[in-house]
């Protein structure tokens, strides 16, 4: 089975990453590949791959687990014709460039690290193997901070029709621009700021919208106001943070941009491209066509100090999206390799946060993934590059925002349970609420999965939206759990939130199917690190510890894609008293 991703937010619905010795031998393999369309599939190949392993038998599993910050390393498993029949190759390093591009360049005298290759032998299956890889994460600093507190997020986006905006014939070019006067105002947000409270939330982000024109970074004062005064007024009025989506060089320069007008003339124009030798990217180049380089430090000193000067105005959150990979870059004069190649764009990226962190280090920084974007595909290892000094504080939730009922209904979204079994990097997403049902189950399945949470969207029934303003006043008050605490599953329906320190256990149980059913299972006490000498205080009955077997049970019946949770104290025997 592969690790983290039992299940790839890219699978079909009935599609598991569980491959019998067999077919592993007999069938091809498949690679991943994503353009710079963002069009993404699997090529046959003759590997299977993906961050780390788990191979079962009885009871006991071998976890094969890769790491490597300097290189894409993934742990590859291979069919080869040996002399005496098939084998199989496996662990080691497996290096590869799709675009051609050398993986490796050496001079003379030098070396190369090609990273870490465990192999651990665990007790137990899947989960417990997964574990062993999340503490091989932990071990190598990728894993959240102490204290991690990330503000709980409004997105204005799903209430508002600057983004939904249509037209019956080609809309005129920059009439994304053009509307904003109309839907994107400072009242606009003030209204935002109102929900926000009501909701709960921490922080008003702000989508595309708030800029000059998108992918600018520069603060609309004519609509908006300073930032400086709009952050202030945030702050008194509202007693909320301001948070910033901020789309970089690779979507905001692509021709055919969908979504807005190309900002390409808003930048220095030696940022741009040069995708061959001497030939530097056509103004009317296409939307596979990023016409600025990322890596270029034109580009790069340029968005410091635009970012920096966001940051100096109080913003507390920059979210990096449209980062993926664009192609090669071959221009002399841009400060990075020639040629300039994935490895070198996600080291920008990196090189990028670095730069902000480096002057406000508690501004949060999101990253969505380095070669794929705001996409569901993940491409690179979920870990890569986090941890290291100054780099960014979450992964993208694999763009499970615009769809999370479907995203669940499908399997899409049990991505985020594997993910959290096997890696502590948080996640961050905001999901629409207004196709919620009326037990929030949707709700707190990505609350249960995600660290940082944005939640957006009026539900057009008053008593689920009620119903959420209420759940969210919930989360709120339990939020250590779900931002900071431990992760544990017994099942795909049933979640453990962990605060060992305090002996506090939250569980969540979900009925995923259209059907009423009783949803029940189990975990080892000792995995969960609590005292087992207290009593525990339990808040529903359906869930408590069977001593004589060493395990926390929790089961109950739910109507279909219902949700119940279950709060664990452990007190002292004169507590109890």
């Amino acid at each position: 089975m592969a690790i983290p991703f039992r299940k790839r937010p890219t699978d079909p619905a009935d599609w598991v990453n569980d491959h019998a010795l067999k077919d592993i031998l007999a069938l091809a393999g498949r690679e991943p590949r994503c353009d710079a369309d963002q069009h993404f599939g699997f090529l046959p190949s003759r590997h299977w791959c993906s961050e780390a392993w788990a191979w079962m038998r009885g009871d006991r599993t071998l976890a094969l687990m890769s790491f490597h910050q300097e290189r894409m390393l993934l742990s590859a498993i291979s069919a080869m014709v040996a002399p005496n029949g098939l084998g199989l190759r496996f662990g080691g390093v497996y290096l590869n460039d799709p675009d051609g591009l050398p993986v490796v360049t050496l001079g003379p005298g030098e070396s190369v690290d090609f990273g870490l290759m465990r192999y651990q032998s665990v007790a137990g299956g899947y989960r417990e193997a997964a574990y062993a890889y999340r503490a091989l994460l932990d071990a190598q600093g990728c894993r959240f901070p102490e204290g991690f507190n990330p503000p709980v997020h409004w997105n204005e986006l799903y209430d508002n029709p600057e983004w939904w905006i249509t037209a019956p014939g080609e809309m005129p070019k920059g009439s994304r621009t053009a509307t904003r006067g109309a839907v994107y105002t400072r009242a606009d947000m003030e209204r935002e700021a109102e929900k926000a409270r009501a909701y709960h939330c921490e922080s008003l982000y702000l989508d595309p919208g708030w800029d000059t024109t998108f992918g600018s970074f520069q603060w609309d004062e004519a609509r908006l106001g300073k930032a400086a005064g709009f952050v202030r007024e945030m702050r008194e009025n509202h007693d909320l943070a301001v948070s910033l989506h901020c789309p970089v060089a690779t979507w905001m320069s692509c021709r055919d941009n969908p979504q807005s007008m190309n900002s390409t003339g808003y930048w220095p124009p030696d940022a741009r491209r040069m995708p061959s030798p001497g030939k530097l990217c056509p103004e009317d180049a296409g939307w596979s066509e990023s016409q600025l380089c990322l890596g270029s430090r034109q580009y790069l000193d340029e968005a410091e100090r635009r970012l920096l000067a966001l940051c100096e105005a109080g913003v507390v959150y920059l979210m990096f999206d449209g980062n993926w990979w664009g192609g090669p870059c071959f221009h002399p004069d841009h400060g990075h390799p020639v040629p300039y190649t994935r490895e070198d764009h996600m080291r920008a990226n990196l090189d990028l946060a670095q730069r902000i962190h480096a002057k406000y280090p508690h501004v949060l920084i999101e990253m969505h993934d380095m070669l794929s974007g705001g996409a569901h595909p993940r491409m690179t290892p979920v870990y890569y590059k986090y941890g290291l000094p100054g780099s960014y504080d979450t992964n993208w939730g694999f763009e499970l925002m615009w769809m999370p009922i479907e995203d669940l209904r499908q399997g899409r979204a049990q991505s985020l349970y594997y993910y959290n079994l096997a890696c502590n990097v948080p996640i961050y997403l905001h999901i629409d609420l207004r196709e919620d049902n009326e037990h929030c189950t949707f709700f707190w399945w990505f609350a249960s999965t995600c660290r940082h949470l944005g939640i957006g969207g009026t539900h057009a029934n008053p008593n689920i939206a009620a119903a959420q303003r209420h759940a969210m006043q919930q989360y709120r008050r339990l939020e250590a759990f779900y931002k900071r605490g431990e992760f544990y599953g017994m099942s795909e329906e049933i979640h453990l939130h962990v605060l060992p320190a305090e002996n506090r256990v939250v569980v969540d149980i979900f009925n995923l199917s259209d059907q009423e059913r009783r949803i029940e299972g189990s975990i080892p006490t000792s995995r969960l690190g609590i005292a087992s000498d207290l009593y525990y205080r339990r808040s529903e009955r359906w869930a408590g510890f069977d001593a004589a077997k060493g395990l926390l049970t929790a089961g109950c019946t739910l109507p279909a894609w219902g949700h119940q949770r279950v709060e664990l104290q452990g007190i002292g025997a004169s507590a109890r008293a």
